[in-house]
């Protein structure tokens, strides 16, 4: 259990950690941060907004300070954004263990002093950042240009995360690859190759995002034969539904990779939604359909 945190009132002195908060805490050992407010509860959430400004996670407008000199893409904004909210959910975990250690009221004012220790906060980011390491080191190893989004928004979140975890552990770590190494291997393999996509029933989101991702993998979407080909279709059934007024589907996903006309993958995904009409339950599938094309598309072995 926390212990509760000290509490001084209106001494004649106010004391050191209100203007020099390490004057309380061991800088070795723990980040702190002070807050005021009028009550107790808001100078609490004060001190704690103060010391997770530590840890702000906006991305900035490029990529990287490396990326300026590169070529940009299309869906960096995108990208940018994914990198935002898993950072956020990574920050929030850390914040989540930040402990108020000291309270004191004068003038009709409350302050906070909170703290979050070192440790906890290294193990915590360090834990996400192994996992994306080993994510990014097996996608980097394999160089499959159709993972070219996966690889990039891992490489900007490691680069995030990596800033906030010297922070609390004194050091970066070094990445598995760096953006040149990055930036070398996607225009080395950028080629106008052509790639016939032939859409059986699909829905239209669902074709544009695979022609999203395989145009920026230097593939030129054709009609006709091709040498490489990507037939997709979505098949759909109505399952029983005792519910006035909704109607259940199960909506399957299939796709398959063609070379020289030769039948060479086969991907299969399904997913059981409701909604009112069969339209509305398509459209619940959206985001798991998309998720997995971005994640699976490489192992249609297109390269």
């Amino acid at each position: 259990m926390t212990p509760k945190p000290m509490l001084t009132d209106e001494l004649k002195k106010a004391p050191a950690w209100l203007y020099a908060p390490y004057e309380e805490c061991s800088q070795e050992r723990e980040l702190c941060a002070t807050g005021e407010a009028r009550s107790l509860g808001q100078a609490d959430a004060e001190a704690r907004k103060n010391l997770a400004s530590i840890f702000e996670v906006r991305v900035t407008s490029e990529l990287s300070a490396e990326s300026t000199m590169t070529q940009s893409y299309p869906w960096q904004g995108a990208v940018r954004e994914e990198v935002r909210r898993s950072l956020q959910e990574s920050v929030d975990q850390v914040l989540e263990t930040v402990e108020v250690k000291r309270h004191h009221r004068e003038k009709g004012l409350t302050y906070a002093l909170a703290s979050l220790d070192r440790q906890r906060a290294s193990e915590l980011i360090g834990g996400r950042l192994k996992k994306v390491d080993d994510e990014l080191g097996v996608l980097w190893q394999r160089r499959n240009r159709t993972n070219l989004r996966r690889i990039t928004r891992l490489y900007l979140e490691r680069d995030k995360l990596n800033e906030r975890f010297s922070i609390v552990s004194g050091a970066p770590r070094l990445s598995p690859v760096s953006w040149k190494n990055l930036t070398e291997w996607r225009q080395a393999k950028s080629r106008d190759e052509a790639l016939a996509l032939r859409i059986g029933q699909a829905p239209e989101w669902l074709t544009e995002k695979l022609r999203e991702l395989l145009t920026e993998a230097g593939f030129r979407i054709v009609k006709g034969d091709s040498e490489k080909a990507i037939s997709v279709n979505v098949d759909s059934i109505k399952e029983y539904l005792n519910v006035s007024g909704f109607e259940k589907y199960t909506f399957t996903l299939n796709m398959t990779s063609y070379l020289q006309g030769e039948k060479r993958k086969v991907l299969a995904v399904s997913e059981t939604v409701t909604g009112r009409t069969q339209t509305d339950a398509l459209l619940k599938v959206r985001a798991y359909f998309s998720d997995y094309i971005e994640q699976h598309l490489a192992d249609l072995d297109l390269d």
